[in-house]
């Protein structure tokens, strides 16, 4: 007669982890399998930001008994005749599955030892990451997580800080939960007789443009990377509907403002925004972003993340976004982590070095 067994039994451990690096023509079948993929783990702009820094792409698949568990796209810049580097891997490593809850702490930290053991020690990289925004981590848990499995905070790779917009409330929610100011310029808009264009025609890149150079201009900045960058992606998990658009407000045949937004996954991303004197009048920017978030919430996305927030760089733009009270985002990271070997120290005395030649240049 067979015995039943008791609660007490033990339990067949869990397979660990392995890391299997796949083609990138084959990275998007596996990062749409994940909830918290952005633009920034997209194939398309992986490759272009890639290219842009002279850097190799690589696209990483953990998995549990041939189940996808976690997925990384990660950029390496490697010094010359060295063959290592740094690994950036930025809103990744993707974590959390579509079909699935969040991730457990305990898979969590498995993945960062696996990430830490492939491209850390055996591949001897200096390894950075920052965490997904949208996946809104619990920021204290994934500093316990890091440290527990040899990261450490870093300022040598950006925060991110932004805003999101739940898009799975309707339409009506969405009005109700901004600040009565807000909404009260939106409105002023609404009523102001202006016309909304949108698409992402060579027409509306150069219409967008020359908005955006006028503001440029005026306030005298200039950003690392540019409309320009953006215009020219093209790629299969980036398709024509989904790559970007351009949202363009007129009034009596004169372009007033413009913004550029993103998508990818199940989150869209402002990029651009530029607005004339006489657009801001009209509180036009007040109706572009709504229409922004209409169109990302019609094409089925569930998330419009605003295109982060600085308060103490650019304060009048963070408090019109915060003014839309969608839920505040703080990405996990940057975190960093490396062998401790002699190479690893020379590499990262090379990058200061060049921060400081650049800086002077």
């Amino acid at each position: 007669m067979n015995s039943i067994p008791s609660s007490n039994s033990v339990q067949p451990a869990r397979a660990s982890l392995t890391v299997r690096q796949v083609a990138d023509t084959d990275w998007p079948a596996y990062a749409q399998q994940f909830r918290d993929l952005s633009f920034e783990q997209s194939l398309t702009y992986g490759r272009a930001a890639t290219a842009r820094i002279g850097g190799k792409l690589r696209c990483l698949v953990l998995e549990r008994d041939g189940h996808p568990v976690a997925a990384a796209q990660v950029r390496i810049k490697t010094l010359p005749g060295l063959g290592r580097g740094i690994a950036w891997i930025a809103s990744g490593p993707l974590l959390w599955p579509l079909d699935g809850p969040a991730p457990e702490p305990a898979v969590i930290a498995e993945v960062f030892a696996v990430l830490r053991a492939e491209l850390a020690l055996r591949q001897g990289h200096i390894l950075r990451l920052r965490l997904p925004g949208i996946a809104f981590h619990d920021q204290d848990e994934i500093a316990t997580i890091a440290k527990a499995t040899g990261f450490a905070p870093t300022d040598r790779a950006p925060v991110y800080r932004s805003i999101a917009i739940d898009l799975q409330q309707d339409e009506t929610a969405l009005m109700a939960a901004l600040n009565g100011k807000w909404r009260t310029d939106l409105r002023y808009a609404q009523k102001s007789e202006l016309t909304l264009e949108a698409g992402n025609s060579p027409d509306m890149q150069a219409r967008f443009l020359v908005l955006f150079r006028d503001i440029q201009a005026a306030k005298g900045f200039a950003p690392d990377i540019t409309p320009e960058f953006h215009f020219a992606l093209s790629g299969p998990d980036l398709n024509t509907d989904l790559n970007y658009d351009i949202l363009i407000i007129t009034k009596d045949g004169q372009d007033l403002a413009g913004i550029v937004i993103g998508s990818s996954g199940r989150c869209t991303v402002y990029l651009f925004g530029a607005t004339a004197e006489a657009g801001r009048a009209l509180r036009a920017g007040y109706m572009l972003t709504w229409e922004g978030v209409r169109l990302s919430q019609r094409r089925g996305m569930d998330w419009y993340d605003l295109g982060g927030v600085d308060f103490d760089e650019n304060p009048d733009v963070a408090r019109f976004k915060d003014r839309m009270n969608g839920r505040k985002i703080e990405a996990a990271g940057p975190y960093e982590t490396h062998s401790g070997t002699p190479i690893a120290h020379l590499i990262k005395g090379v990058e200061t070095l060049y921060a400081k030649l650049r800086r002077r240049r």
